[in-house]
């Protein structure tokens, strides 16, 4: 399996908690984990990424996404397997329930990625959310102030479901 490059954002440091998560489950690969506020120039040297984002005011960006969505939104992402994860509150922010990983959703598949990991909603409480099509999350969707308790076992199975997609 090649190298995977794991890119995230993070404000309050939840986001940081779930890359620490996630890096527990990718113990015996090879990976990089590169916080999109140092730039994301490297995003290009991977084929398997695993793109990680808080959700933010109404399905918006986190900040350090936003600053970087301009290069983001022109990188080529032919024969790249893309995995996604996005933080957010069910409850306070239900009609905007991890809308931001639709937006990098968007730009992957607009530019050639294939984006796997696909997951359920059930069990969540939301009032609508971009990031559901045909009644599944485009990638994982976390609410760790809610369902923390849930969240390592969330982040295992969607590890495990979405290694094999890696070559």
């Amino acid at each position: 399996m090649k190298k995977i490059g794991v890119f995230y954002g993070s404000t309050s440091g939840t986001t940081l908690g779930i890359v620490d998560e996630v890096e527990f489950y990718l113990k015996k690969m090879e990976y990089d984990v590169i916080n999109v506020a140092d730039g994301i120039a490297s995003i290009g040297d991977y084929e398997n990424l695993i793109l990680i984002t808080p959700t933010y005011g109404v399905g918006e960006l986190q900040a350090d996404w936003e600053n970087v969505f301009d290069e983001f939104s022109k990188v080529d992402f032919s024969g790249k397997v893309v995995g996604l994860i996005g933080l957010g509150n069910q409850y306070a922010f239900g009609e905007s329930f991890v809308g931001s990983i639709k937006v990098l959703y968007d730009v992957v598949t607009n530019n050639g990625g294939k984006v796997v990991g696909f997951t359920s909603t059930e069990g969540y409480h939301y009032e609508e959310s971009e990031a559901v099509i045909d009644d599944q999350f485009v990638g994982l969707a976390i609410d760790e102030g809610n369902q923390g308790d849930h969240t390592p076992d969330k982040i295992k199975s969607w590890i495990e479901e979405i290694l094999p997609s890696f070559n």
